[in-house]
């Protein structure tokens, strides 16, 4: 049995297929690392250096405030998901699509330039109490119905790179 493990050993063609079972090996744990989810952040490396920028519960209650305060605007909210900061806000009835981006516009004063900086800001803005325009649209099929469009929600981004929203 010595003689025959020797033997195996001595030969050609399991050194070659050991080497190659090995490097076999070594490929598949460096592909495990690159294809297989380590556990880190959902967002990669893209929140590097959000703890040095500073965004507290208090600035996020200031610029809602703020924002409540125009008689034209009903009710806010403001959540943060990774590096996007979504503010949402609802607007009276007679509030026209102009001066809901005007708000928008101005409320971005209430946020400092670190954070302007730093992350996106998306503005969605609702009106509940819209009635809408009606209007005639023909179908495809040479028949006319009638529709009501309506202009609200809106949505407006800054992106951190940019000082305007665009709509």
């Amino acid at each position: 049995m010595k003689k025959n493990i020797k033997k195996l050993l001595k030969s050609k063609t399991f050194i070659i297929f050991m080497i190659l079972f090995i490097i076999f090996i070594i490929l598949m744990i460096m592909l495990g690392g690159i294809f297989l989810p380590g556990g880190g952040s959902n967002y990669g490396n893209r929140l590097n250096g959000i703890k040095n920028i500073k965004f507290t519960d208090k600035d996020k209650t200031k610029i809602t405030k703020e924002l409540e305060k125009n008689d034209k605007v009903s009710s806010s909210k403001l959540v943060i998901h990774g590096k996007i900061i979504n503010v949402t806000y609802n607007v009276n009835k007679d509030v026209s699509v102009e001066d809901a981006r005007k708000i928008a516009e101005e409320s971005l004063g209430n946020f400092s330039d670190k954070v302007k900086g730093f992350y996106d800001i998306q503005f969605i803005i609702t009106k509940s109490e819209e009635q809408g325009e009606e209007v005639q649209v023909n179908n495809e099929d040479g028949t006319t119905t009638t529709q009501i469009n309506k202009s609200f929600p809106i949505m407006g981004y800054k992106n951190s790179n940019r000082d305007h929203i665009v709509w």
